[in-house]
């Protein structure tokens, strides 16, 4: 079973003057009992067959937060002549993405040490603040993955369930979450059209325009020695130019 609620807000306006606003929030919370309606995609077999609702949880692709933005504006200047070919039909645009992180499973050893039937057994948590006081992103240490400063989680609070028991963690943990996404793109863009059927277009592309990076590879493995820590590190800008002719 599955369920999905979410409340959306969609401004899309076009105004005078080629100002073009298009922009989406989405809050919204999926809840289900697996990842996916084809049973290969969901990790072998419940933790526990006679006691499902131990699967009940967010789902892997729950993001509460998600907000889109698209601005298109053509700048307003009308020359004539050469002034109107170099400076003329110019237009800059821009597209935002800002989301929530995923939810985390946190996954123990097998409780029989010959192998089990159920699926993979999860950690025993305690209750407080799962994320580590002292983690800031900006002191990740590429080159040193066993580094304190990758530490995201508080370690302390988490134990490896004792033999022949299932650990109390649930499937998926929405009290601390996966890094979230935050992403710009900006485009430049020139248009000049030559008699009625012929228009070459220039375009600047700056991909992830503000260089921002996203830490990535938390091990999540409560028995993995580098268990809580994130260990890559993704997200460059990219500068692409290109040009076309329509006819």
């Amino acid at each position: 079973f599955s369920s999905y609620h979410a409340l959306q807000v969609t401004l899309n306006r076009e105004m005078r003057r080629g100002l073009v606003v298009y922009t989406n929030y989405t809050w919204s919370k999926t809840l289900a009992n697996v990842d996916s309606s084809f049973s290969g995609d969901n990790g072998g077999r419940p933790l526990d067959t006679y006691n499902r609702k131990l699967e009940k949880s967010v789902a892997e692709l729950d993001q509460p937060h998600m907000f889109k933005g698209y601005v298109s504006y053509d700048l307003p200047f009308r020359g004539k002549g050469l002034l109107r070919t170099a400076f003329g039909g110019w237009s800059v645009s821009a597209i935002t993405n800002y989301y929530s992180g995923r939810p985390l499973t946190f996954t123990a050893p097998t409780p029989l040490t010959g192998g089990w039937n159920g699926a993979a057994n999860r950690a025993n948590i305690a209750a407080g603040d799962l994320k580590n006081a002292g983690f800031s992103k900006s002191n990740f240490e590429l080159s040193t993955p066993a580094s304190a400063n990758n530490t995201y989680l508080n370690k302390a609070l988490f134990s490896v369930p004792a033999p022949l028991t299932l650990g109390s963690a649930a499937r998926r943990y929405t009290q601390l979450r996966g890094m979230g996404t935050v992403n710009e793109d900006i485009g430049i863009q020139k248009s000049h059209y030559f008699g009625e059927g012929w228009r070459f277009q220039f375009r600047a592309e700056l991909l992830d325009a503000f260089n921002r990076s996203n830490l990535s590879g938390l091990n999540t493995a409560v028995n993995n020695a580098s268990f809580g820590q994130f260990t890559g590190i993704g997200g460059n800008r990219q500068v692409q130019l290109s040009a076309r002719v329509d006819f």
